[in-house]
């Protein structure tokens, strides 16, 4: 695979289907520092597609270098075509790539792309390697509020499944519910919302363990935690925790 040429061709089917006021309005609502072509989720989605079609037989070193290109970019769409590549690949991915989504997650300036990463991309290399998980407890540790909330949002496609190591999960939010003085309130809502978020996806198919849980925490979570935690619980269990 010639990396450049395959990025030139993305550049030049982003740039045919860029809006410049789409653009202006992008950068703006997701204050983000990256310059915007102004292209949709679902003409992204297409423009991979269209690329996938003559590259079926991608193997995952071509694709890692192709992300890894792709993220370095200056553009929010080629960003997202990075995260998007390596989900082609998600049946591949190990620890073996952790380097890279390390890096990844360290670097991302907005939920766009982190909870991408977290649930599909890390979420995949949870389902592949449990070796994954080990990663967490010091992800959950971090000084960058994003890597905090990749940790809280890795497992959330094994939690809609009835899977995930819940204990783990818990070990890591608990503490989280300490919050710094020194916290931002960008960094707060941000920590809270996948707090709850999670909670929610374990929720949807096992409402006895958050219930549980909520009742022993609820004193020490945030409103939005519990607003998004408790949202889809049955009734009985929404009049218990009034």
């Amino acid at each position: 695979m010639n990396v450049d040429s395959e990025i030139n061709w993305f550049s030049k089917k982003l740039r045919e289907l860029g809006n410049e006021k789409r653009a202006v309005g992008e950068k703006k609502y997701l204050k983000s520092p990256w310059k915007f072509y102004g292209v949709t989720v679902p003409q992204r989605h297409k423009i991979v597609k269209e690329w996938f079609e003559k590259h079926k037989s991608l193997q995952l070193n071509d694709a890692c270098e192709l992300a890894e290109r792709l993220w370095e970019s200056e553009w929010h769409e080629e960003k997202s075509l990075a995260v998007e590549i390596l989900q082609l690949v998600s049946g591949s991915l190990t620890i073996k790539q952790m380097a890279f989504v390390e890096k990844m997650i360290n670097e991302v300036t907005g939920w766009d792309h982190l909870d991408e990463i977290a649930a599909r991309v890390i979420g995949a290399m949870v389902d592949n390697d449990k070796k994954t998980l080990e990663y967490l407890p010091k992800w959950a540790k971090s000084k960058n509020f994003w890597v905090r909330r990749a940790a809280v949002l890795s497992q959330v496609t094994q939690f809609r499944r009835k899977g995930g190591n819940k204990k783990l999960f818990f070990e890591l939010v608990v503490p989280m519910f300490d919050e710094g003085m020194h916290w931002s309130k960008e960094e707060r809502f941000f920590v809270r919302k996948a707090i709850g978020w999670a909670l929610r996806e374990i929720a949807n198919v096992e409402p006895e363990i958050v219930f549980e849980f909520i009742k022993q925490y609820k004193d020490k979570m945030s409103g939005l935690t519990f607003r998004e935690a408790s949202r889809n619980l049955p009734g009985n269990y929404q009049k218990l925790l009034a």
